[in-house]
């Protein structure tokens, strides 16, 4: 009776949600926006603005909207939920391994590596440089411990053992990228960290705790902007890049922050975070074009099903591959998958071996240069990366 109770609350909250946003942030109004969205040809898009808030451009072909109440009605009542994730800890040891690191445990000889610590968070050395991307450690990806995304997989490293960071990218504020428990616990730890952050996020960050010395440690950029972060004399271009998402924390707050996705980039090294988005594939030829190629990507290859609900806002394995190929990364690396209860009906492994059958049937691309890694285990850039 408590789970059925639970699951009409959380069905509740969704159709609230939803109800409250118009179905294509490609309406009229939307287009009446003069020169955002539809910039000279080659240049980053840029997000639309209607006052307090902020909307995927028209140029967005495959930006269907948000799914209305009758998309929620079929996706919770007509589709066949086939996550099926098993409540067998030993099961689940064997089949998504967690490797438990220290920050003593992070280090190579080569200027690039990384390890992926679930979902979408990924710590990343990029020739010297310790970053973070989303960094999330909540049990439930939600605004209370009661409902929400749960956690099945624990994080490799506790925060406190984490090594020291020099700065974090945060691409958007749904709860399973942006965990506020985290963001302040971070910033205590590593007083001198940086946060680069989409638009609209600073006052998040300011509420949070963090930055309020003037905000010299939040940095809030717009697509398509720039910020460089120098240390021991190095310097690097830390780029906020479009991403196909939408933004929202709380019953009224709906798409007040921009989404994003995020490039870095060191006098060697290249590295791309998608964040989360749908398939916007002209923005990333761009980004291939024009600050690649990428040494790295983090790309997400998970929650995508059903598709006529997920596929504007998640890519899937399939679309994962073409943006790996539009951006021109050497390497790239699965993510957001394995970690937490999404919502979605993909089987809780497919990301993961659909992703490997499509690599290894392609003869464009070299089948080890898109991977999925396990938790707590260092990538190291190849040789002839």
């Amino acid at each position: 009776m408590r789970i059925k109770l639970l699951s009409l609350l959380i069905l509740f909250i969704v159709l609230t949600v939803v109800m409250s946003v118009p179905t294509t942030s490609s309406s009229s109004s939307n287009r009446e926006q003069k020169g955002q969205g539809e910039d000279d040809e080659g240049s980053f898009a840029k997000p639309v603005k209607n006052g307090k808030t902020f909307a995927n451009p028209p140029s967005f072909k495959n930006w269907g909207g948000l799914p209305g109440l009758s998309d929620v009605y079929r996706f919770k009542f007509k589709e066949t939920d086939r996550e099926n994730v098993p409540t067998d800890k030993r099961l689940l040891d064997v089949e998504i391994p967690v490797h438990s690191i220290k920050a003593s445990d992070f280090h190579s000889e080569s200027d690039l590596f990384a390890t992926w610590l679930g979902h979408a968070t990924v710590l990343v050395n990029l020739e010297g440089v310790n970053f973070i991307t989303d960094p999330v450690w909540a049990e439930r990806a939600s605004f209370t411990s009661l409902v929400g995304p749960k956690r099945y997989r624990p994080p490799p490293m506790k925060i406190k053992d984490l090594p020291d960071l020099d700065f974090a990218v945060v691409s958007h504020d749904h709860y399973d990228h942006l965990d506020a428990e985290a963001v302040k616990k971070i910033t205590d730890l590593n007083p001198q960290i940086k946060w680069f952050v989409p638009m609209g996020m600073k006052s998040w960050m300011e509420n949070a705790g963090i930055g309020v010395d003037g905000c010299s440690s939040v940095t809030e950029l717009s697509w398509g902007e720039s910020a460089e972060f120098e240390k021991d004399g190095k310097k690097f271009q830390v780029w906020c890049l479009p991403a196909q998402h939408w933004g929202q924390r709380g019953p009224f707050d709906r798409n007040r922050r921009l989404w994003s996705g995020w490039a870095v980039i060191g006098a060697k090294r290249r590295f791309y975070y998608s964040g989360d988005t749908g398939n916007c594939d002209s923005e990333f030829k761009k980004f291939g074009d024009k600050l690649g190629p990428f040494d790295l990507a983090a790309i997400p290859i998970g929650a995508y099903e059903p598709r006529f609900f997920m596929k504007s806002q998640h890519i899937n394995p399939e679309e994962a591959i073409e943006v790996h190929k539009l951006i021109r990364a050497k390497n790239s690396i699965g993510i957001h998958w394995g970690t937490y209860h999404m919502g979605s009906y993909e089987y809780y492994l497919e990301p993961r071996d659909k992703l490997k059958e499509l690599m290894d049937s392609r003869e464009d691309l070299k089948n080890t240069s898109f991977v999925t890694i396990e938790m707590g285990r260092i990538w190291e850039a190849p040789d002839d990366a």
